[in-house]
């Protein structure tokens, strides 16, 4: 049997084999990854924000400088329901820089067209910013609602901002100077009073030390119209400064020494109003109208002497004497002597001995107060120092706050109110009753007209006045044969007074005088009659009515 071949047999390989090999990788990649992850996983801290601000677990990140070094893990309010505990797993490379001072902080939660970068947060949603200090972490940490203003040790100064208005102003609305952006507010809130609002606006260096003791800011967040003598004005910071709100401020020369970190500013509602804004050398007046003249003067109008402004009215209060039942407007006046140069000499720092010396010369010279309006007609009323034509002698007021002598309104102001006394004499007019009056008239003149009374006396008036015409024309046809007839007897005794004279001499005339009974007597007689028939003809040749009516009545 030798030539038969060996029985195979089989013999248990400790080689699983080649098609084992795939698995066994893949299980070493994962077992790789999942050390690698373990050793990378850093350490969970619990941050507490006043808001939530759209926090997502698994879906929020934490980031240093734009780049991802964690995420949120769970979100829940804390027992008081007004905060959140946000548990964040950050990476192992933060693990050494949690330490002390650390700080974290929403972003984006309040987009912002003044940052387009924080626009992303619309869609993405809100994340959160660190910035880690040395050391070892530490389980708890108290978040802040906004960016801090040191992070990423950006250098500068915090200031504060009192005004009655916020308009549009909200945290991270710009801070300009000079239409430069110098920082941004920092955060808003209502104070105590519940009437004044506080902002913290927070500017960089080196932009800070331009904030002196006399920096004026203003709401830079609105469209401002302004008036003046050259006409009105508009003015607006920026195209996005009026969505996003923004402040402004300007410093004024000499204004003293760079102001320290967290000194109070008011905040003024315009430009104009800062910058119109009396500083502690303006010298106040008083000045007092009649109330219907300065009834809408508001605070802040202009004070202008020979045309220019030279100050701004800082108070109206209306009042009433009992002594005399007049009712008042007493209005305050702040008069800047940085306005008005003085030739020769300079202000003291204390101006009102000199101010007071310079209105009283000018009052004596006629120098009066009185309303006028900065555009005419439409324009907002104004206080006008102007010399006035025949003035009543005045002086100026005593005591510590003294009165200008106030004046007629000027021209315009004078016309509007000469309008509105001659309206106020129209509308006391009864004018309901007056046209009651003539209504009625016209009804009785209407009565009359259709009376049979008047129609037949027109009627018997038409028929007399038709005769009277029909006489006066057959007055005209018949005085001509009449003024023939005595024109030819005027002539007829003309030619026998001649034919006399020629028998009788002229000495026989001449001597003998009127009233004696002989030849001459007669001569003259008849010569009389002649002249007087010739001035009769002519007479009734220029008046033929006569011959109706008489020489008396034609005269």
């Amino acid at each position: 049997m030798s030539g038969q071949p060996p029985e195979a047999k089989e013999h248990a390989s400790r080689w699983p084999g080649w098609i084992w090999s795939v698995p066994i990788a893949a299980a070493a990649i994962v077992g790789y990854l999942a050390v690698q992850q373990i050793a990378l996983r850093g350490p969970e801290v619990t941050v507490t924000f006043p808001t939530g601000g759209g926090l997502q677990a698994g879906n929020t990140k934490v980031k240093l400088e734009g780049i991802t070094v964690g995420s949120v893990e769970t979100v829940h309010f804390r027992p008081d329901m007004h905060h959140v505990d946000a548990v964040l797993r950050l990476h192992g490379d933060m693990a050494d820089h949690l330490g002390p001072g650390t700080t974290f902080w929403l972003e984006g939660q309040n987009p912002s067209l003044g940052n387009l970068a924080s626009l992303k947060a619309v869609i993405a949603g809100p994340s959160i910013g660190v910035q880690p200090r040395p050391g070892h972490h530490l389980k708890h940490y108290v978040g802040l609602a906004s960016k801090p203003p040191t992070a990423g040790d950006v250098r500068g100064t915090e200031f504060v901002l009192r005004g009655d208005r916020l308009g549009t102003i909200a945290a991270n609305s710009p801070v300009f100077y000079r239409d430069l952006r110098v920082g941004e507010v920092q955060q808003t809130a209502l104070e105590a009073d519940n009437r004044h609002f506080r902002i913290t606006v927070f500017i960089d260096a080196p932009f800070d030390r331009l904030v002196h003791d006399g920096t004026r800011f203003w709401n830079a967040s609105a469209v401002q119209v302004s008036t003046s003598p050259n006409g009105p004005r508009l003015q607006f910071q920026s195209v996005p400064a009026l969505f996003q709100g923004a402040v402004d401020f300007t410093t004024p020369d000499q204004a003293g020494a760079p102001a320290k970190a967290d000194a109070v500013f008011r905040l003024y509602a315009s430009r104009d109003a800062a910058q119109h804004a009396p500083d502690a050398r303006a010298v106040t007046y008083r000045v007092t109208f009649q109330a219907g003249e300065a009834g809408d003067l508001p605070d802040g109008a202009a004070v202008t002497l020979a045309d220019r402004r030279v100050g701004t009215v800082t108070g109206s209060t209306l009042q009433y004497d009992p002594a005399t039942g007049m009712l008042r407007t007493v209005v305050t006046l702040a008069i800047e002597p940085s306005d008005i140069a003085l030739a020769g000499a300079q202000w003291a720092p204390d101006a009102r001995t000199q101010m007071n010396a310079m209105l009283s010369r000018l009052i004596a010279e006629g120098l009066r107060a009185r309303l006028g309006s900065a555009i005419p007609v439409v324009g907002g009323k104004t206080v006008e120092l102007a010399f006035v034509p025949a003035p009543t002698p005045a002086s100026l007021g005593s005591g510590a706050v003294p009165s200008i002598p106030a004046g007629p309104p000027s021209s315009v102001s004078g016309i509007i109110a000469s309008v509105n006394a001659v309206a106020a004499k129209l509308n006391a007019m009864p004018i309901d009753q007056i046209a009651a009056d003539v209504h009625q008239a016209t009804q009785h003149i209407a009565a009359l007209s259709a009376s049979p009374r008047l129609q037949a006396t027109l009627r018997n008036l038409d028929e007399s006045m038709a005769n009277v015409a029909q006489v006066t024309r057959q007055a005209r046809t018949q005085a001509g044969p009449i003024l023939a007839e005595l024109r030819g007897v005027a002539r007829q005794a003309q030619s026998a007074v001649a034919g006399v004279r020629s028998l009788v001499s002229g000495n026989a005339l001449r001597g003998t005088p009127p009233g004696t009974a002989d030849v001459g007597d007669t001569l003259y007689e008849l010569s009389r009659a002649a002249r007087s028939l010739r001035q009769l003809a002519d007479y009734l040749d220029r008046h033929p009515e006569a011959l109706l009516r008489g020489r008396g009545s034609a005269g």
